[in-house]
C-alpha cells in the first residue's frame, strides 16, 4: 500500500489516496460514514431533484452523449432488458424505452429515485445492490457509468451484475484512470479525483482485474470519452492555475447548485477562466488525445466485457 495522493480538503475534512500495488485500485482515506454518504447524495445536494445538474447546453451535450452510447451497445445487443446503476437524470434509459428495450435503473437516493420514476414512467429502485431485489438473469445488458467510483463495495456490484446477466450479457462499467497523465499531472487538483464522492479510485488495470474475477471476458476497452477527458484536462489545468477548484465546472451548473457553490470572490475567478479558456482548451484536446490514443492511459476508461 502506498500514498499517491494527499492533503486532499474537501468540506471542512481531509484526505488522502491509498493505492494498493496488488490490485490496482485507491482508496480514500478516512472513508465517509453511512449518515456521510446519505448527506452527500441526498435529492437536491448532489443533483437536482429531477437529476438535472447542468445548464440547458451542457444537458443537450449529455442528451447526445447517451444516444451515442446507445449506438454502442446496439453494436453488441440489438434489443433487449438493459438496467443503468446508478441512473441519474435518467436522460439514457428514457432514450433506451423510446428505441424499444425494457429498462429499469437504480439510484442511491430513493427521493431522486422516485422522482426519475414518475418523471419518465420507468422502473427505478433505490439503495444498494442488497435492497434492489432483481432476479437473476434479469438483463442483457448492465450498465455503469462513473457510479462503481462512488459505491461501498464495488466487488459486490460488479457480482450483483454478474449475477444479474444472462450468460453472454454484457457489461458496460466506466471510471475515471487514477494512473492516467490527468492524474499524474494533477494530483489533488485533478477534476475526477472528486474526494469524497469518490470513494475507490481505479486503474484500467485494477478495473479489469475485477471483472476478471467475477466472470467477465473483455470485448473492448474506450480511452478517450469526448464527454469526460478533455473537460478533465481543461478544469484541471485552471485549477493548478490557482482559480477556485472546479470554478468552471461549477459554473455550469443549474442554478441553485450554482448559487450553492459560488460565493464571493466569483468576479476574480470568472475573469480569469474567460481569459486562460481559449488558451488552455486546445492544450486540453491535444493532451487527452494524446494520453489516449499514445500513452493508452486515458483520463477516463470505458470497459465493454461479456460474462462468461
Amino acid at each position: 500500500m502506498i500514498l499517491l495522493i494527499e492533503n486532499v480538503k474537501e468540506q471542512d475534512n481531509t484526505y488522502k489516496v491509498l493505492f494498493c500495488r496488488m490490485c490496482n485500485v485507491g482508496f480514500t482515506v478516512p472513508f465517509p460514514s453511512q449518515t456521510d454518504l446519505s448527506s452527500l447524495y441526498s435529492a437536491g445536494t448532489y443533483r437536482s431533484v429531477n437529476g438535472k445538474r447542468f445548464i440547458a447546453m451542457v444537458e443537450t451535450g449529455i442528451y447526445l452523449a447517451r444516444i451515442l452510447r446507445k449506438k454502442r451497445i446496439e453494436n453488441y445487443i440489438g434489443k433487449g432488458r438493459i438496467l443503468d446503476i446508478g441512473c441519474g437524470r435518467g436522460t439514457f434509459l428514457n432514450i433506451m424505452k423510446q428505441n424499444g428495450w425494457t429498462v429499469a435503473g437504480t439510484e442511491y437516493d430513493q427521493i431522486a429515485a422516485g422522482s426519475i420514476a414518475k418523471k419518465y414512467n420507468l422502473h427505478v429502485v433505490s439503495g444498494n445492490p442488497k435492497d434492489w431485489r432483481f432476479l437473476p438473469g434479469s438483463f442483457e445488458v448492465v450498465t455503469m457509468n462513473h457510479v462503481v467510483e462512488h459505491m461501498t463495495d464495488p466487488e459486490r456490484a460488479i457480482d450483483e451484475c454478474s449475477r444479474l446477466l444472462i450468460k453472454g450479457g454484457l457489461l458496460v462499467v466506466a471510471v475515471p484512470n487514477i494512473k492516467s497523465l490527468q492524474s499524474v499531472f494533477g494530483k489533488h487538483h485533478w477534476f475526477h479525483l472528486d474526494i469524497p464522492h469518490h470513494l475507490f479510485h481505479f486503474s484500467e488495470e485494477g478495473l479489469l482485474r475485477l471483472l476478471e474475477k467475477y466472470n467477465f471476458r473483455l470485448l473492448k476497452v474506450r480511452r478517450f470519452d469526448l464527454e469526460h477527458n478533455p473537460f478533465g484536462w481543461l478544469q484541471t489545468l485552471l485549477n493548478i492555475t490557482g482559480i477556485r477548484k472546479n470554478f468552471l465546472y461549477n459554473t455550469l451548473k443549474n442554478s441553485p447548485s450554482r448559487n450553492r457553490s459560488l460565493s464571493s470572490g466569483s468576479k476574480r475567478n470568472l475573469l480569469a477562466t474567460i481569459f486562460l479558456i481559449p488558451f488552455y482548451f486546445p492544450i486540453a484536446l491535444l493532451l487527452s488525445l494524446f494520453e489516449s490514443y499514445v500513452l493508452k492511459m486515458g483520463g477516463t476508461v470505458e470497459i465493454y466485457a461479456a460474462k462468461s
